[in-house]
């Protein structure tokens, strides 16, 4: 039982690096300016950077509290 805990731990730690490195990747994505950006217009698209960032947060800040509020006693 201990080796098939430890099997569970070890592959949880490797889902969650690759979570959060999509997290960061798509964070950086959105954050980076087009490559021809002289000749492109602004079309405004940068105001909704703050709405995926602020969505990304919130759906952390509730992956990281909801379980403590749900844990049985």
């Amino acid at each position: 039982m201990k080796d098939r805990s430890l099997f569970v731990r070890i592959v949880a730690i490797i889902l969650c690096a690759l979570m959060v490195g999509g997290a960061l990747t798509a964070a950086i994505s959105a954050f980076a300016a087009d490559v021809n950006l002289a000749a492109s217009p602004d079309t405004g698209s940068r105001n909704n950077v703050w709405v995926i960032v602020a969505a990304a947060v919130a759906v952390i800040v509730l992956c990281l509290l909801l379980p403590k509020f749900t844990k049985k006693k």
